[in-house]
Protein backbone atom coordinates (compact mmCIF):
# COMPACT_ATOMS: atom_id res chain seq x y z
CA UNK A 1 0.00 0.00 0.00
CA UNK A 2 1.36 3.40 -0.98
CA UNK A 3 1.99 5.88 1.79
CA UNK A 4 0.73 9.47 1.71
CA UNK A 5 4.29 10.57 0.93
CA UNK A 6 4.47 8.15 -2.02
CA UNK A 7 1.16 9.46 -3.37
CA UNK A 8 2.27 13.08 -3.02
CA UNK A 9 5.59 12.32 -4.72
CA UNK A 10 3.74 10.60 -7.57
CA UNK A 11 1.47 13.59 -8.00
CA UNK A 12 4.45 15.96 -7.96
CA UNK A 13 6.14 13.86 -10.65
CA UNK A 14 2.99 14.03 -12.81
CA UNK A 15 2.77 17.81 -12.40
CA UNK A 16 6.45 18.23 -13.30
CA UNK A 17 6.03 16.04 -16.38
CA UNK A 18 3.02 18.09 -17.49
CA UNK A 19 4.95 21.32 -16.96
CA UNK A 20 7.90 19.98 -18.99
CA UNK A 21 5.60 18.97 -21.85
CA UNK A 22 4.03 22.43 -21.85
CA UNK A 23 7.44 24.08 -21.78
CA UNK A 24 8.65 21.96 -24.71
CA UNK A 25 5.62 23.00 -26.77
CA UNK A 26 6.24 26.67 -25.98
CA UNK A 27 9.95 26.43 -26.83
CA UNK A 28 9.05 24.83 -30.17
CA UNK A 29 6.53 27.59 -30.92
CA UNK A 30 8.99 30.36 -29.99
CA UNK A 31 11.72 28.73 -32.10
CA UNK A 32 9.37 28.59 -35.10
CA UNK A 33 8.34 32.22 -34.56
CA UNK A 34 11.97 33.39 -34.13
CA UNK A 35 13.14 31.56 -37.26
CA UNK A 36 10.32 33.12 -39.27
CA UNK A 37 10.85 36.61 -37.80
CA UNK A 38 14.64 36.96 -37.67
CA UNK A 39 14.85 38.73 -41.05
CA UNK A 40 12.23 41.32 -40.04
CA UNK A 41 14.53 43.02 -37.49
CA UNK A 42 16.39 45.91 -39.10
CA UNK A 43 20.07 46.56 -38.45
CA UNK A 44 20.21 49.27 -35.81
CA UNK A 45 23.13 51.44 -34.75
CA UNK A 46 24.64 50.43 -31.41
CA UNK A 47 23.41 52.21 -28.31
CA UNK A 48 25.88 54.25 -26.28
CA UNK A 49 27.36 52.17 -23.47
CA UNK A 50 25.70 49.03 -24.88
CA UNK A 51 28.92 47.12 -24.28
CA UNK A 52 28.46 47.74 -20.54
CA UNK A 53 24.97 46.26 -20.38
CA UNK A 54 24.44 42.60 -19.56
CA UNK A 55 23.04 40.44 -22.32
CA UNK A 56 19.69 38.70 -22.00
CA UNK A 57 21.22 35.37 -20.93
CA UNK A 58 23.22 37.08 -18.19
CA UNK A 59 20.08 38.83 -16.91
CA UNK A 60 18.17 35.54 -16.79
CA UNK A 61 21.04 33.75 -15.02
CA UNK A 62 21.32 36.60 -12.52
CA UNK A 63 17.60 36.42 -11.80
CA UNK A 64 17.68 32.68 -11.22
CA UNK A 65 20.80 32.98 -9.04
CA UNK A 66 18.92 35.46 -6.87
CA UNK A 67 15.87 33.16 -6.79
CA UNK A 68 18.12 30.27 -5.66
CA UNK A 69 19.47 32.41 -2.81
CA UNK A 70 15.97 33.48 -1.85
CA UNK A 71 14.70 29.88 -1.81
CA UNK A 72 17.70 28.80 0.29
CA UNK A 73 16.93 31.62 2.74
CA UNK A 74 13.27 30.58 2.88
CA UNK A 75 14.27 26.94 3.49
CA UNK A 76 16.47 28.00 6.42
CA UNK A 77 13.63 30.17 7.76
CA UNK A 78 11.12 27.30 7.52
CA UNK A 79 13.56 24.97 9.29
CA UNK A 80 14.03 27.53 12.07
CA UNK A 81 10.25 27.94 12.46
CA UNK A 82 9.79 24.16 12.62
CA UNK A 83 12.55 23.89 15.19
CA UNK A 84 10.98 26.65 17.31
CA UNK A 85 7.54 25.00 17.15
CA UNK A 86 8.87 21.48 17.69
CA UNK A 87 7.55 21.08 21.25
CA UNK A 88 4.00 21.62 19.99
CA UNK A 89 4.00 19.69 16.74
CA UNK A 90 6.08 16.82 18.15
CA UNK A 91 3.52 16.31 20.93
CA UNK A 92 0.68 16.48 18.41
CA UNK A 93 2.43 14.03 16.06
CA UNK A 94 2.93 11.61 18.94
CA UNK A 95 -0.70 11.92 20.00
CA UNK A 96 -1.95 11.29 16.47
CA UNK A 97 0.38 8.37 15.87
CA UNK A 98 -0.50 6.80 19.21
CA UNK A 99 -4.23 7.28 18.65
CA UNK A 100 -4.62 9.51 21.72
CA UNK A 101 -7.77 11.56 22.00
CA UNK A 102 -7.87 15.19 23.07
CA UNK A 103 -8.28 15.52 26.82
CA UNK A 104 -11.82 16.53 27.79
CA UNK A 105 -12.09 19.94 29.40
CA UNK A 106 -12.28 19.82 33.17
CA UNK A 107 -14.91 21.67 35.19
CA UNK A 108 -12.26 24.13 36.41
CA UNK A 109 -11.15 25.02 32.91
CA UNK A 110 -14.75 25.43 31.76
CA UNK A 111 -15.52 27.93 34.49
CA UNK A 112 -12.29 29.86 33.95
CA UNK A 113 -12.97 30.25 30.23
CA UNK A 114 -16.57 31.30 30.78
CA UNK A 115 -15.58 34.12 33.15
Amino acid sequence: MATATDMITGLEDQVLESVKQGQEAIVKAVRTWADASKNLIPDLPPLPFADQLPNVSELVESGFAFADKLIASQREFAAAILDAAKPVYAATDNAVKNGAQAKPATAASKTSTAA
